[in-house]
C-alpha cells in the first residue's frame, strides 16, 4: 500500500456527505446493491475482500467526480490538504490523478519482479513493476488495471482483473465501439480523455464476459448437451439383433446380465456403441455449427495412433427381450433417435418416451500425483511417451482442420493469409497461456514449440 493511501482515506472519512455516492459505484463496479455487495463480502476470503474493496475505493479516489466538490476526490485533496503530505507522496499522488483505467496484454513475466504489459488499445507498452501480480499472472493473459508512471517504472492501484487470451477480440471490439461514440459525442479523439471520463465501460466489458462465461453452454456436434434416455419396449429380440449386427452404425461391446424389477427375473442384456458411420447424411440436419459462447465436447474416435477417424459416437445403446434404451448426449439426437429406429427395427420396437437426465459436468483437470519407482515404473514411462506422442499428433492433425476462430481457415492456410495470419497469432497465443497454466500445476509439453517450428511462426508478431 503507498504510504499516503490511509491518509487519503481518512480524509474521505472526515467527509461523510460523499460516502453517500458509495451504493452508486458498487451498482456501477459490480452490478449489485449495497446490501448483496455486503452480504458477499461476509463469504469472501480475507484476500478477495481486499481484492473487491480495493476496485471500489480506486474508483471512488481517483476516478469518480463529485458535484460536491466539482473534482475528483484525489485532485481536490491535493489541492486543499497538500500539508499532511510529503513531496513524495504528492508526486505520486499526481501520477495517480492522471492516471486511467486500461485493458494490458502481458507480454512477458519476470516472477518477483513484475511484467512487461501492452495496452490492447494504444499499444504503449512498460514494465509493471508489481511483484505480487508477476507471480500469478501468465504471458499472453489480459489484465484490467490503472497503471501510473513513476520514475521511469509504471505501477498498478486497485487491483488486477485477470482475463483469458480469447476475450482480447471482444475486449477491443467493445472499447473501440464505446470509444468511438464518446468521440461523436464530444469531438474529444484523445483516448486517456475518453478512458477516464468513461470508466464505467471497462467494469460494464468485464461484467459482460463474466456473464457470457457464467452462462456458456457446452455443446455436442449435434445440439446442445443434454444427457438423455430413450425407451423403447422390444417386441422382436432377434429382428433387432439381426438389425444391430448388420449396420455399421451399431458395435457389438458386451452382453451382461441385468435383474427386470418389474418381472423379478435376470434377463440377458446387449450393449453396444451406437456410431455416426453411415448415417452422416442423416444427422447433418441437427449438426451444430459456429459455436460462439460455448465449449463444444469431441465425440470423435480415435485409432491407436491418436489421430481423427471422423465417426463420432452419438449413443450407448442396450437392449434386451423387454426393453431398448439408447443414452444419449443432446434433446435433438434423442428426438433424432425415435425417428431413425422406427425406420430401422419397424414393428420390432414401440417407442415410448425421451427422458432428460439431469447432471453436472467437472471440466476441473486433475493433477495427478507422480509415480512412484514400482517394478511397473519402466512400462509406465513408456506409456507415457506413447501419450505424448499420441497428443503430438493429435495437434499436428489440428493443423490442417479449418478453425471458426481463424475464419474456417486452417492453421496452414492462416499463417499464409494477410487476414489469417493475426488470428492464428492471438489463436496460438490462447494455446501458450493454456500451457503455461499447465505448466505451473506440473503438467509439461513442447507441443506448441513443434507446431511454432512447423508453421515458422513467431507470437511476437505484431502486424
Amino acid at each position: 500500500m503507498a504510504t499516503f493511501e490511509s491518509k487519503v482515506s481518512d480524509i474521505f472519512d472526515e467527509n461523510p456527505r460523499l460516502a453517500r455516492k458509495i451504493p452508486i459505484l458498487i451498482r456501477k463496479i459490480f452490478y449489485e446493491s449495497e446490501s448483496k455487495f455486503k452480504q458477499r463480502l461476509n463469504k469472501e476470503s480475507e484476500e478477495d475482500r481486499q481484492a473487491h474493496l480495493m476496485r471500489l475505493f480506486d474508483i471512488l479516489f481517483i476516478d469518480f467526480f463529485f458535484d460536491d466538490l466539482n473534482d475528483r476526490f484525489i485532485n481536490w485533496v491535493i489541492d486543499h490538504h497538500p500539508e499532511r503530505f510529503s513531496e513524495s507522496e504528492l508526486e505520486e499522488m499526481r501520477a495517480e490523478s492522471e492516471s486511467y483505467l486500461d485493458f494490458y496484454e502481458v507480454q512477458k513475466v519476470f516472477p518477483g519482479e513484475g511484467s512487461h504489459i501492452k495496452s490492447l488499445l494504444t499499444n504503449y507498452e512498460g514494465f509493471l513493476k508489481d511483484v505480487s501480480s508477476s507471480l500469478s499472472l501468465i504471458k499472453w493473459d489480459i489484465v484490467l488495471s490503472r497503471c501510473y508512471l513513476l520514475r521511469g517504472n509504471y505501477y498498478a492501484t486497485g487491483s488486477l482483473i485477470r482475463f483469458k487470451p480469447s476475450d482480447k477480440k471482444y475486449i477491443i471490439n467493445r472499447i473501440k465501439k464505446a470509444w468511438l461514440g464518446d468521440n461523436d459525442l464530444t469531438g474529444n479523439q484523445d483516448y486517456a480523455h475518453f478512458a477516464k471520463n468513461q470508466w464505467e465501460i471497462f467494469h460494464q466489458i468485464e461484467h459482460e464476459i463474466r456473464e457470457k462465461a457464467q452462462n456458456k453452454k457446452i455443446y455436442t456436434k449435434y445440439g446442445e448437451f443434454h444427457l438423455c434416455e430413450v425407451r423403447f419396449q422390444v417386441r422382436d429380440l432377434k429382428a433387432v439383433l439381426e438389425k444391430t449386427d448388420s449396420f455399421a452404425e451399431f458395435n457389438f461391446i458386451e452382453t451382461k446380465t441385468r435383474r427386470d424389477t418389474v418381472r423379478k427375473k435376470n434377463v440377458v442384456r446387449y450393449q453396444y456403441d451406437w456410431f455416426t458411420l453411415g448415417i452422416e447424411e442423416e444427422l447433418e440436419q441437427i449438426r451444430t455449427d459456429n459455436i460462439e459462447n460455448g465449449l463444444m465436447l469431441n465425440t470423435s474416435q480415435l485409432d491407436i495412433e491418436g489421430n481423427q477417424t471422423g465417426i463420432d459416437v452419438i449413443g450407448n445403446l442396450f437392449v434386451d427381450q423387454f426393453l431398448c434404451r439408447l443414452d444419449t448426449r443432446s434433446l435433438e439426437l434423442a428426438e433424432f433417435t425415435v425417428l431413425h429406429f422406427t425406420r430401422l427395427f419397424g414393428d420390432a420396437l414401440v417407442f415410448k418416451r425421451i427422458t432428460k437426465i439431469k447432471s453436472k459436468i467437472d471440466l476441473k483437470q486433475e493433477v495427478e500425483e507422480e509415480p512412484k519407482e514400482t517394478p511397473y515404473a519402466n512400462q509406465q514411462r513408456g506409456e507415457s511417451e506413447l501419450l505424448k506422442k499420441i497428443e503430438e499428433n493429435i495437434y499436428m492433425k489440428l493443423l490442417d482442420e479449418k478453425i471458426p476462430a481463424l475464419n474456417n481457415m486452417t492453421p496452414r492456410e492462416a499463417r499464409k493469409n494477410l487476414v489469417g495470419l493475426p488470428l492464428l497469432i492471438d489463436w496460438l497465443k490462447g494455446m501458450e497461456n493454456q500451457f503455461e497454466q499447465d505448466r505451473k500445476t506440473g503438467k509439461t509439453t513442447v507441443i506448441l514449440d513443434i507446431i511454432k517450428k512447423e508453421l515458422n511462426i513467431d507470437l511476437e508478431y505484431t502486424g
